[in-house]
């Protein structure tokens, strides 16, 4: 993808720094620990911290999901006396391991001290970001400074970013499209295969056989439930629940999407730019209500929290036409989990502290803040136009 040949060459090129919601004394019920990790995710080095320290996941509390491919700081609480250890480094040599060597993939994590609440999903203030943008060539110089200066003074889009679609494997394919059709085969065919070979690998066995190798274990055992001849609706639910919501969020994260990007397309002067599955984004370069604009939520739906602009309302019903959304399915149950719920995000983000902090003829490197649930990708689209 073309953003990414001007950043992430190194994950020291994408530093995310979490500002955390967290009182830190010296004493409390919870130990906090700061985790700072290269070329990991949170849930793999969360995973590890359980497995090798022997600690149940399910107490290891942290408020949000870092890059892999970046070098971060974080945050996660332990019940208090779990670990005796000031600092503990863990180095990926083949395998996974306690050790000093630094190797291309390690974390280490680093007592700070208590706190008398666990931390849980969501209670950060934002991160702050240090970015160098390379292959900064003269050709891109003036577009640059001229994206810079627009979103200086209205911000940009608050698109979700890539990370959030990690389940669709082909254009516009959504494993939830299937389940609100009632197609459970189908969404696990998706699932696992991607809608381009859905129709070309049509057995259980097949699939597993092909698959297996990189399958986890509830993945294998969910295929060999079909293969058995259990029901897909039955061998759907032993997904986990975090993953079945997954499919949830990609979707409607796809529609918030469309909904801004239509709005900005029909109100404003705008560049188009390319994002994954040939989708496209659209980023406004003048702004003349920003206030309006500061001001509008986006909903997730409309069903509980109906838009007042009439724009907005008329690009809902349009695109729910379009996509073959039944009403009939908001804020219902499939396979043990809630689907089509409502919500509201904010239209545009502000980020805070927006600076050049170094700059040659070939590297740019940009400091800035951005608060929960926004995407610096997508700042990085818009300022770079690709």
């Amino acid at each position: 993808m073309k953003l990414y040949s001007h950043i992430k060459k190194a994950p020291e090129y994408f530093i995310v720094e979490e500002l955390p919601r967290l009182e830190i004394a010296s004493d409390g019920k919870y130990d906090v620990f700061l985790l700072q990790k290269r070329n990991t995710s949170t849930l793999e080095a969360v995973r590890i911290i359980s497995k090798l320290l022997k600690i149940p996941l399910k107490t290891i509390g942290f408020a949000g999901l870092k890059d892999k491919y970046a070098v971060t700081t974080q945050y996660i609480t332990l019940p208090s006396g779990t670990i005796s250890e000031e600092e503990i480094q863990f180095v990926n040599n083949g395998r996974w391991q306690i050790g000093k060597e630094r190797k291309n993939s390690f974390f280490k994590i680093k007592f700070l001290g208590r706190t008398n609440r666990p931390l849980s999903l969501g209670e950060i203030e934002g991160n702050k970001f240090t970015i160098k943008v390379r292959n900064f060539e003269k050709s891109m110089r003036e577009k640059f400074y001229r994206n810079f200066q627009t979103i200086k003074l209205y911000g940009f889009p608050n698109y979700f970013g890539e990370q959030r679609f990690g389940s669709v494997k082909s254009r516009d394919d959504f494993v939830l499209r299937y389940l609100l059709k009632g197609n459970f085969e189908e969404a696990l065919k998706v699932y696992f295969l991607g809608k381009e070979k859905i129709n070309v690998i049509t057995s259980w066995q097949n699939i597993y056989k092909i698959l297996k190798p990189t399958l986890e274990e509830y993945e294998k055992d969910l295929l060999k439930g079909l293969i058995r001849g259990l029901p897909a609706e039955k061998a759907f639910r032993i997904l986990p629940k975090n993953i079945r919501i997954m499919f949830n969020f990609a979707f409607q994260s796809y529609l918030f999407n469309r909904f801004l990007g239509e709005y900005i397309k029909q109100k404003y002067p705008h560049i188009q730019i390319p994002f994954i599955n040939n989708w496209k984004l659209y980023f406004y370069t003048e702004v003349e209500d920003f206030e309006k604009l500061k001001g509008l939520k986006i909903p997730y739906i409309g069903y509980e929290f109906p838009p007042e602009d009439p724009l907005l309302r008329k690009i809902i019903r349009k695109i729910f036409k379009e996509e073959k959304i039944d009403p009939a399915t908001f804020n219902t149950e499939i396979a043990g989990i809630k689907v089509m719920t409502d919500g509201e995000r904010k239209a545009i983000v502000i980020p805070k502290n927006f600076k050049i902090i170094s700059k040659t003829k070939k590297e740019v490197t940009l400091e800035f803040i951005l608060p929960l649930g926004a995407y610096a990708t997508i700042l990085l689209r818009n300022l770079l136009a690709v």
